[in-house]
């Protein structure tokens, strides 16, 4: 990155005089310091950003890097100690401005962040890195549900916070009503171009019933987790969709049949009626 492509994404910055550092190196300790914010959650240290994706990830890193400096900019370290640098007859910014700039380019990061992850979800050989496992651990593919879910929290601590109470979701899921196959085939499908309709109906299906589950124990922290009669009824719907899908239900049927088989009455108590 060069300090004019630096520039040309941050708004409002004075052009340094002769004699003066450039902007990307004063910002060079908090460009590293995104540049490793943005690998160590999104995209690992294993795997190599297509080059369309670049423009994206110079303005996220750009955007957080500023965020994280703008409260020390006007600081500087002297052999005395810290000094405020001289502001040449400007007034200096408000409290109140500092911190709605911040949220601001915050909120920017967010925004591009958003678009970033589902793009790079779409590349097979990021999807098979430990990183892209993580992301298509649940059903919530992206980070729109915790956009929509974040409140006091930050976007990332909201998605976890999430993510934590969907893994126990999909566990109970697997292991007593939809089975291994059915789930693994599902995530897979997911990013199948173009995806069936199959798949899409019972990903969306899965995903509406992990964040009924998601706000139900974020309402109530003391609320078993997981709870198994909570989960049976969110699991209806879903069996209830899976049978009019002649594979999926075949898979299902060959290895949750007969934990679902009907099986006959017998009576075993001996008496006038026994049979």
């Amino acid at each position: 990155m060069t300090n004019a492509e630096l520039r040309s994404l941050i708004p409002n910055v004075i052009h340094e005089v002769e004699g003066e550092s450039l902007l990307i190196d004063k910002l060079a300790p908090w460009l590293a310091s995104a540049n490793k914010w943005l690998t160590d959650n999104f995209v690992g240290e294993d795997y190599s950003l297509p080059e369309s994706l670049l423009p994206l990830t110079k303005k996220i890193i750009v955007f957080k890097a500023f965020a994280d400096a703008v409260p020390s900019l006007d600081i500087t370290l002297s052999p005395a100690g810290f000094a405020v640098i001289n502001t040449d007859g400007r007034a200096p910014a408000s409290k109140e401005r500092v911190e709605r700039l911040i949220a601001s380019l915050l909120s920017t990061v967010d925004a591009n962040v958003l678009p970033f992850i589902i793009n790079l979800l779409k590349y097979a050989d990021y999807r098979s890195t430990r990183m892209g496992q993580y992301w298509l651990g649940t059903f919530m593919y992206g980070l729109d549900d915790a956009m929509a879910n974040k409140r006091d929290k930050d976007l990332l601590s909201t998605y976890r916070s999430m993510r934590d109470s969907a893994l126990r979701f999909e566990s109970e899921l697997s292991q007593d009503y939809l089975g291994k196959e059915v789930m693994k085939h599902l995530r897979l499908a997911r990013y199948a171009m173009p995806s069936d309709d199959c798949t899409l109906v019972m990903c969306d299906l899965i995903r509406r019933a992990e964040l009924r589950y998601i706000a139900s124990h974020a309402r109530d922290q003391k609320a078993k987790c997981p709870d198994d009669h909570e989960v049976w009824h969110l699991a209806q719907p879903i069996l209830r969709e899976l049978r009019y899908w002649p594979e999926l239900r075949d898979m299902w049927e060959a290895e949750m049949g007969e934990e679902f088989a009907v099986k006959p009455f017998k009576n075993t108590v001996k008496g006038g009626f026994y049979f």
